[in-house]
């Protein structure tokens, strides 16, 4: 993983914080979020194509609040509310640290070689 893709991650898990003070356990739309989280609306077709990338992958639900899709937090994605004794995105972050994965990215050439160290 290259720091960009590092940095996208905690920005992502500090969004999803800000998202569920903002929410207080309610669903939000799509337009609230991107009026929540200061978005240029030109963008909110991205946004929405996270979204969906998000709610596959189990980190948001999708519900509808007035007719309109909505998107609120999963028990996954509650692990990694800052404020809560429970948080896990100190762990998250160590494990998308560039210095910690650098060495796990040479396993498979390592084990398939015939060196015996790194």
């Amino acid at each position: 993983m290259d720091a960009n893709q590092d940095q996208g991650a905690k920005e992502l898990f500090q969004g999803q914080a800000q998202l569920y003070k903002l929410i207080h356990g309610r669903a939000i739309t799509l337009s609230e979020l991107v009026s929540a989280l200061d978005i240029q609306p030109t963008k909110t077709t991205g946004l929405f194509r996270l979204m969906r990338l998000l709610v596959h992958s189990g980190c948001f639900n999708k519900t509808k609040v007035n007719g309109q899709e909505a998107y609120g937090l999963t028990a996954a994605s509650t692990l990694l509310i800052k404020d809560k004794p429970y948080c896990f995105s100190p762990n998250v972050s160590l494990f998308l640290d560039p210095c910690f994965v650098a060495g796990f990215q040479s396993l498979s050439s390592w084990f398939k070689g015939t060196e015996l160290t790194l």
